[in-house]
């Protein structure tokens, strides 16, 4: 939930050495991992990947747009460009 100005549903809590560090153990079976995302509807993700953040939020009723898909897949993206490469070195196009 927002806690300025901003619009924004997150907020980045410092867990070592914090009461926080209880509930994040409690979510995820006694291991501290992080990040841990509590979202407002109380369902949470552990260590998610852009591409879960993204179809959380749009479950939620969150507007999210192209660059989340970019970071979500710029490893395919990276690695097509690669095999795109080396098909046009070996059809010699380079």
């Amino acid at each position: 939930m927002p806690d300025d100005n901003s619009g924004s549903i997150l907020n980045n809590i410092i867990v070592y050495g914090h009461a926080t560090t209880a509930q994040v153990c409690g979510i995820n079976g006694g291991n501290e991992s992080v990040p841990t995302l509590v979202f407002p509807d109380g369902s949470t993700l552990t260590e998610p990947t852009v591409a879960q953040i993204s179809q959380k939020l749009s479950t939620l009723g969150y507007k999210v747009g192209p660059m989340a898909w970019l970071i979500g897949n710029s490893w395919r993206i990276f690695i097509a460009l690669l095999v795109l490469i080396a098909l046009l070195r070996l059809l010699g196009f380079f």
